[in-house]
């Protein structure tokens, strides 16, 4: 097993398993915010097909952990409805040929996100279970784009009033069960994942250790902090979506 996946050297695989670790415990503190990260620093380092393959793979394992480590607050319910929801919208997506433009596609995540944080809350949002599903559905097309839709999830999720440990549980059931999903369709795809084995295993140890410092900061989070500190980062994810739709700046 080759370290050194094609068309990369050293330096890059070393920064993404420092990012790796980084996107981790952010995530586990936060809920949100590392996938991100993590798949900005990827589009920058790796062949763009590889990007979003492998960044499946990786989330899977840092959201076991996370899944884990707050198993007992996780909402099953919503978790199930939500998968539901993303084995159709899996199956949507790997079936799409033409595409909408990305720039169509980031815009309206961002304004779903500034909704979901700003707007009015609606009850069949917040309460409902076949608005999971749907939600479900929805992001588990976006993923196929995009890698990273834990923020739409999020905003979902936020709605619904968690506090910290049970939104981080059920959040990391939620998108380990997309990523899952995303690679078995990638594999039906062909991509090669033999190649990157020991890029994704470096990564997911350096994740693993991120995650589990990520949950004692979690764990000494009051909610109304957390809540705040959510809102903003959700609000920053948005804006970052909307000047990437823009053209204001590119990753690649």
């Amino acid at each position: 097993m080759e370290l050194l996946p094609p068309g990369m050297d050293a330096l890059a695989t070393g920064l993404l398993v420092a990012i790796s670790f980084a996107g981790a415990l952010i995530t586990a503190a936060m809920g949100i915010g590392g996938g991100v990260i993590m798949i900005a620093f990827m589009a920058t380092l790796m062949p763009a097909a590889a990007v979003i393959p492998v960044h499946g793979v990786v989330q899977i394992g840092a959201n076991a952990t996370r899944a884990t480590l707050q198993w007992s607050h996780i909402d099953w319910k919503t978790s199930l409805y939500f998968i539901l929801g993303s084995v159709v919208g899996v199956s949507i997506g790997g079936s799409i040929v033409v595409t909408l433009p990305t720039e169509i596609l980031r815009t309206g995540l961002g304004l779903f996100i500034f909704y979901t944080v700003w707007g009015p809350k609606l009850k069949f949002v917040a309460n409902g279970y076949l608005s999971v599903s749907l939600i479900g559905l929805i992001a588990s097309i976006l993923t196929m784009f995009f890698g990273a839709t834990g923020v739409f999830i999020a905003g979902l999720l936020q709605q619904r009033g968690y506090a910290p440990r049970a939104f981080v549980g059920t959040h990391s059931v939620c998108m380990g069960t997309q990523h899952i999903l995303k690679i078995i369709v990638f594999g039906f795809l062909g991509f090669a994942f033999a190649e990157w084995l020991g890029l994704i295993g470096m990564m997911l140890i350096a994740g693993l250790v991120g995650t589990v410092l990520g949950s004692q900061v979690l764990n000494q989070l009051p909610k109304a902090i957390f809540a705040k500190i959510l809102k903003v980062i959700l609000t920053l994810l948005a804006l970052n979506l909307l000047a990437m739709a823009a053209g204001l700046y590119t990753l690649t």
